[in-house]
């Protein structure tokens, strides 16, 4: 008998369109020119509609330092920011 998975395996979204956008966003710590920050991980199935603007800087220490940190230290909600982003984003803010 064939196992036959009763979900399939989720399909990474991917949309260059979006990131683009995001990148042209001011960074949600200092508002400098960004880049797009994948909030999971592309190897885990991460979307690009999981994704928030942060400078170099920042991003640097979101991934040395860890999200959690990165919220308290700069009083931002990272879920909140994606939301918020796609929001514009739908709204038309292409």
């Amino acid at each position: 008998m064939t196992y036959v998975p009763a979900f399939p395996k989720p399909r990474r979204l991917t949309n260059e369109d979006y990131k683009r956008w995001v990148r042209r966003q001011p960074c949600v710590a200092c508002g400098a020119t960004s880049q797009a920050h994948h909030t999971v991980t592309k190897g885990a199935g991460g979307s690009d509609y999981r994704t928030v603007a942060v400078c170099w800087k920042h991003h640097t220490e979101l991934h040395g330092k860890g999200a959690a940190w990165f919220e308290e230290e700069y009083m931002v909600d990272l879920k909140d920011e994606i939301i918020r982003s796609l929001e514009a984003y739908i709204a038309g803010g292409r």
